[in-house]
């Protein structure tokens, strides 16, 4: 339980411990007696040379510790710090550089938007621009599309009295000749003698070149005066299952227009689907007819409407350019 009491003379005066262990700072601070003397300079003023404000506790330790430095070294040192003027001026010089260099950079992003505000401006311009081009581009695209079908149209109308007889073997020497035999095929479909008159314009064989042997025979084109004796006998061909001459299978057709066939080609997926629907269409407005009403197809996006108000498969097919059967 007990500490060892300790005598009063054992013990140390604490203080004097701490003087003789602590390393004196006398040597560090040198009063205004111990400068040398010399000219004043701008660090007088300036530069204070700290004083120890209790001179008692460090008596002891000064008379110990002699100054070691020599004040030839540092003296100089000293009196090369800048002084407050000299920072004030080098921060002036720094700031008026800095500020040069921001008025270089401002005067450049100034030139920087003015060219990005030119430029803008005129981009704006070009896109009106390009946006008119192409509004008006639209509009003769769709003129020149009507303009080509209106030709296809005035085509048909101008062969709205021919027919085309397709698989009529070229035997025929001359045209008379040709005349009597279309003759024999027309009153036999008629159910009319085979000397019965029929007014042809014209009968020849489609215009190109002969094939060779072997190879299918060439088109007949006839053009009839009578527009109405015409419908008939291309009535009777539709009603007849097939019909022949000296035992060769004949087909009729009207004598259309090379547009008008390029859009039958091409809508021959939709007008496939349609007869699997049982929906009755017409070729010459392209018009189907349904339950739902009538539908005109006049343009591709046409086609999506049909499919979806039909409940149609999706179709993908070429819609026909009219204007590409012109440019020959």
């Amino acid at each position: 339980m007990g500490k060892a009491n300790k005598t009063p003379g054992a013990q140390k005066p604490q203080g004097s411990d701490r003087a003789a262990d602590t390393p004196s700072l006398r040597r560090f601070l040198v009063g205004p007696l111990d400068l040398p003397a010399g000219p004043p300079d701008k660090m007088a003023d300036e530069v204070r040379t700290p004083t120890d404000p209790e001179p008692s506790l460090h008596t002891s330790s000064h008379a110990e510790a002699p100054t070691s430095v020599d004040p030839a070294v540092w003296l100089p040192l000293l009196r090369n710090l800048p002084t407050k003027s000299d920072l004030k001026e080098a921060n002036a010089e720094l700031r008026s550089s800095i500020m040069a260099e921001l008025q270089h950079v401002r005067h450049d992003i100034q030139g920087l938007t003015h060219r990005v505000d030119t430029l803008e401006q005129g981009s704006d311009s070009l896109r009106l621009a390009q946006e008119v081009s192409t509004s008006v581009l639209q509009l003769r695209s769709t003129q020149l599309r009507n303009i080509a079908l209106h030709i296809a149209d005035l085509d048909n109308r101008g062969r709205r009295n021919n027919l085309r007889l397709r698989g009529l073997p070229e035997t025929e020497t001359s045209a008379d000749q040709l005349t009597g035999m279309l003759l024999s095929i027309f009153n036999t479909l008629l159910d009319r003698p085979e000397s019965s008159a029929i007014d042809f314009v014209r009968a020849h064989r489609a215009l190109r070149p002969k094939g060779t042997t072997g190879s299918p025979p060439r088109d007949v084109i006839c053009c009839l005066y009578d527009y109405g004796l015409k419908e008939d006998i291309m009535r009777k061909a539709r009603e007849a299952t097939q019909f022949s001459y000296e035992g060769t299978e004949l087909q009729l057709y009207p004598d259309l227009s090379p547009a008008t066939l390029a859009y039958r080609r091409a809508l021959k997926p939709l007008t496939s689907l349609l007869r699997d629907q049982q929906l009755r269409y017409r070729w010459h407005t392209h018009t189907v007819l349904s339950d739902q009403g009538t539908f005109i197809l006049q343009s591709p996006e046409d086609v999506a409407t049909l499919s979806t108000d039909l409940q149609l498969p999706p179709l993908q097919f070429p819609w026909s350019d009219p204007l590409a059967l012109y440019n020959q």
